[in-house]
């Protein structure tokens, strides 16, 4: 019993190694030929590399860190290993999530483009992508990313909430405006609810002091989710005072 315990703690050790490896050669190997990167993942890094932030120090709690990290540890372990599509795509993209929550951006930013390597026409890889990009400050490329998850599935309400929160972060307003009035007009040509549009534009109108267009708006989303009403009127009485 003791032999084949010691057999398997070695076999969970060789494959912690091969992580390392794996990680070394994909994340560490310097820089990637950029023309390369675009044909096999549909993205153009637009901003200079030099200035951009990859990493940060996240403020987390240590049971939480503790706990992205073995995550972490997990997912290498299991790239290692990983047969097929579907899981490589899920390891990847998992790999990247928890890379941004530790404040790895650069990691994070190499996962998505694994991720995007095997599966470049997917919404929400591109729009998670987009979410790391901007934390980098590679703002043109994030704007570029956030975009096609747009453009992917013109219908999803979320997409264009990031869109315009991203124009905002930009302080541009207009572009801001543009996106949700695009939102409305598109998502009612679907069967998609556009109360997440409505509710985030009427948030917008309000801290722009456009408190008149709030309003309306908000009485628009009385009607359409009676259940939040109390709410909403509460947010209606605050503008009006």
């Amino acid at each position: 019993m003791a032999k084949n315990n010691k057999i398997l703690i070695i076999a969970c050790l060789i494959l912690i190694i091969a992580a390392g490896a794996w990680y070394v050669k994909n994340y560490m190997g310097g820089d990637k030929d950029k023309d390369q990167i675009a044909f096999s993942t549909g993205f153009t890094m637009l901003d200079d590399e030099k200035n951009l932030i990859w990493s940060e120090a996240v403020k987390l709690s240590d049971e939480t860190r503790a706990q992205f990290e073995k995550r972490l540890t997990e997912i290498k372990a299991d790239l290692v290993t990983a047969e097929g599509k579907d899981q490589l795509l899920a390891d990847y993209n998992n790999l990247a999530i928890y890379e941004k929550y530790l404040g790895n951006y650069r990691e994070s930013y190499y996962a998505y483009l694994e991720s995007l390597k095997l599966e470049n026409r997917t919404r929400i890889s591109w729009q998670n992508f987009a979410d790391v990009l901007l934390e980098i400050r590679a703002y043109k490329s994030a704007e570029m990313a956030y975009k096609k998850a747009v453009e992917l599935n013109k219908y999803i309400p979320e997409s264009y909430v990031k869109l315009a929160n991203y124009y905002q972060a930009m302080n541009n307003n207009a572009q801001v405006e543009a996106t949700y009035k695009l939102a409305i007009v598109t998502i009612k040509e679907s069967m998609e609810s556009d109360t997440l549009i409505l509710s985030d534009y009427a948030d917008w109108l309000a801290g722009k002091k456009r408190n008149d267009e709030a309003i309306k708006i908000y009485q628009e989303l009385i009607v359409k989710q009676p259940g939040n009403k109390t709410a909403i009127k509460r947010k209606i009485e605050k503008l009006r005072n």
